[in-house]
């Protein structure tokens, strides 16, 4: 997800200070290498604007991942992934409505949702099949 500057919406909630939002854009997938125009990424934003809790929800996500990553190499089984539970919700909440905006006016708003931190107007818009590319 990302304009067509470059920002993101993991750009706009680590630089805003939001980090819930940040968190679940990371778990659906948030490309972390991305980098805006002037080639800042959105841990960098995180850091400049002092939001250390930012900075942690970057450091819990790869503690997540490294872990997710130990399990398999592991051998272990359990329920169902974050990302098989998020495909779940998506697959739920996708309703296929006559008149939807474009792709870029739904990014556009997804990122604007994330700079406030409004966490439940993010997760909307990765159930509804947003994010996927």
């Amino acid at each position: 997800l990302h304009t067509s500057d470059g920002y993101t919406a993991l750009m706009g909630a680590a630089g805003k200070g939001h980090p819930a939002v940040v968190l679940r854009l990371l778990r659906a997938g948030a490309d972390t290498a991305v980098r805006s125009e002037d080639g800042k990424t959105a841990l960098q934003y995180a850091k400049e604007e002092g939001h250390a809790a930012c900075v942690g929800a970057f450091r819990q996500h790869i503690e997540e991942v490294t872990a997710s990553q130990r399990e398999a190499a592991a051998g272990g089984a359990g329920g169902a992934s974050s990302g098989e539970a998020a495909a779940g919700a998506r697959a739920a909440a996708s309703s296929g409505s006559p008149g939807r905006l474009s792709e870029e006016a739904r990014r556009l708003e997804a990122g604007i949702a994330a700079a406030r931190g409004d966490e439940a107007a993010v997760l909307a818009w990765l159930y509804s099949g947003g994010g996927g590319g």
